[in-house]
């Protein structure tokens, strides 16, 4: 049996990143092993006797005043990049005096969830403290089509912390293809680069679902209307990600009024009002609903709409929430892992951003009452894939 540690943003059970970890921690404890993980959002009604979520500052800040909780989290990052991580909080929590409590002796290795940097050098400490090997997991690049905007200085930092998390690790894992490649060709022979993409739960029983019920009546099973169905976030995802969403409506313009009349274009999810107004020029916008609820509408549309924008490395979750409902996936983006997964899966089909005639060309020839799919994604089972994670830290251990 070996103790590996967890260093991760979230571990609420909801964000992408949490549901990653979660499942890594679950495969460990699959195979055997000892888990511990540190984080700084948890929930605090779930008792796992393995999470450890000291309160953050800002946290407590921001019940007084947002403005002195952006202030205070400005102060505190300018401090981490001007004295180094010693002088924060997380740190003196993780490292300091209570450090003993978390019963960390032999410690056998140290996964740490990017893009939160605090932890990349905490994960570092660590890694050295205890002489264990630390593996890095890139949920999104630092420097490499970052998720935000970031200025200049940012993006120094940022290189900093990217290049000391990669010379220190033993391996490094990402969600895409496209950011593997980035790190293989940035660090040659630093460290061992390998994807391992999100993946999706597998369901405990699949047969019909109940309509979901909205009160609108667009998954009617009697109109002769096309559903497409688009859930979740746009931009509160990635800014880039509007970028499809207007590629998708200048592909809608170029329909005839017949075509156009035929598709029944839903989006649920919570919207700003630039995308809303963008949306309603040829769709219906509906408030976000619960994730069963969710699963139930893909379920029972034609075909689900995917945005990946402009951006090459984005693999979104969605993809794989999509490919469970097991209906035809159109995927409008840039990005080639989505686009491999879509075609090796025979799960859909996506088009480049400049695609706008073949995008037309496609929604003018959809069908309704599309029937599921016999596709094969068990290999997108997160189970399998985290694993295949679980395997890799065993195997930076020189236990594989």
């Amino acid at each position: 049996m070996k103790k590996i540690l967890i260093l991760c943003s979230y571990f609420d059970g909801q964000s992408t990143g949490s549901l990653r970890m979660r499942a890594l921690s679950e495969s460990f404890l699959r195979s055997g092993h000892e888990v511990r993980v540190f984080t700084n959002y948890f929930a605090g009604s779930e008792q796992l006797d393995y999470v450890y979520a000291p309160q953050d500052k800002a946290i407590a800040v921001g019940r007084r005043s947002a403005v002195l909780a952006t202030v205070y989290r400005a102060y505190r990052k300018l401090k981490l990049y001007c004295l180094g991580i010693k002088h924060h909080s997380f740190y003196k929590s993780f490292l300091g005096a209570d450090a003993a409590s978390y019963g960390l002796d032999n410690l056998d290795a140290v996964v740490v969830s990017v893009p939160q940097p605090e932890f990349v050098d905490i994960g570092i400490a660590l890694s050295k403290r205890y002489g264990c090997p630390m593996v890095v997991d890139f949920r999104d690049g630092l420097t490499f089509e970052p998720l935000g905007r970031i200025n200049w200085l940012i993006h120094y930092f940022n290189y900093r912390l990217e290049s000391r998390a990669v010379v220190n690790s033993q391996a490094v894992v990402s969600v895409s293809d496209t950011l593997t490649d980035y790190f293989k060709a940035r660090y040659p022979g630093n460290s061992q680069f390998v994807t391992i993409t999100n993946g999706f739960q597998a369901p405990e029983q699949e047969g019909p679902k109940e309509s979901v019920n909205n009160g609108t009546g667009v998954f009617d099973s009697d109109s002769d209307s096309i559903n497409i169905l688009y859930s979740g976030a746009i931009e509160r995802s990635r800014l880039s990600i509007f970028q499809s969403l207007e590629a998708f409506e200048r592909a809608i313009n170029l329909l005839d009024d017949d075509s156009r009349n035929h598709l029944n274009i839903l989006f649920i999810g919570n919207y700003s009002d630039r995308e809303i107004a963008k949306i309603q020029i040829f769709g219906t916008v509906l408030p976000q609903v619960s994730r069963d609820e969710i699963a139930i509408a893909q379920a029972q549309a034609d075909y689900l709409l995917l945005f990946t924008g402009p951006d090459q490395s984005v693999v979104t979750i969605k993809l794989f929430d999509y490919l469970v409902a097991r209906k035809p996936i159109i995927s409008v983006g840039n990005a080639p892992t989505p686009a491999r997964i879509l075609e090796e899966s025979g799960a859909g089909v996506q088009y480049r951003l400049s695609e706008i005639s073949d995008i037309a060309v496609c929604l003018s020839s959809l069908k309704n009452r599309q029937k599921r799919l016999d596709t094969d994604i068990d290999e997108y089972r997160v189970d399998q894939l985290m694993d295949r994670f679980t395997q890799l830290v065993l195997e930076s251990m020189g236990n594989g």
